[in-house]
């Protein structure tokens, strides 16, 4: 197992042992949703997005998934939809982008990140969203 794979499995674990996410995670999360996420799953993530409405199947409503799941937010599943490595059956194969990479093309034209360390940085953006979406749970 590759020492990025370990890291990533490890960052994901640590995100489920977590009961809740800082301030600070939940804003930098909150800042990538809305410039990224919120055309589509609406301003506060219920699914109205204006580029949503297009769509053949409404966005999910982003804010019931933990009473979907019997009260436990799914964070690593919700990490995978991000990241692109979970399919989406509503998104069919084109409709939501494979925002992980996005974020890595991102991370290594950005000239003040190494690219060595520019999954790391992919890591912590998806990981941003997932704990802000956590955040906005409804009961």
């Amino acid at each position: 197992m590759t020492r990025t794979r370990i890291t990533a499995i490890a960052i994901a674990a640590a995100g489920l042992a977590a009961g809740g996410a800082a301030a600070q995670e939940t804003e930098l999360g909150k800042e990538i949703y809305d410039s990224r996420c919120a055309v589509c799953h609406g301003a506060g993530g219920q699914g109205d997005g204006i580029v949503g409405e297009l769509f053949a199947q409404k966005p999910r409503d982003l804010t019931l998934l933990a009473r979907e799941e019997g009260g436990a937010f799914p964070f690593s599943a919700v990490y995978q939809s991000i990241d692109g490595r979970r399919e989406i059956a509503g998104h069919g194969d084109s409709e939501m982008p494979v925002w992980g990479d996005y974020f890595m093309v991102e991370a290594i034209d950005d000239p003040t990140i190494n690219p060595k360390d520019a999954r790391h940085v992919t890591q912590g953006r998806i990981l941003s969203v997932v704990y802000y979406l956590q955040s906005i749970q409804q009961p």
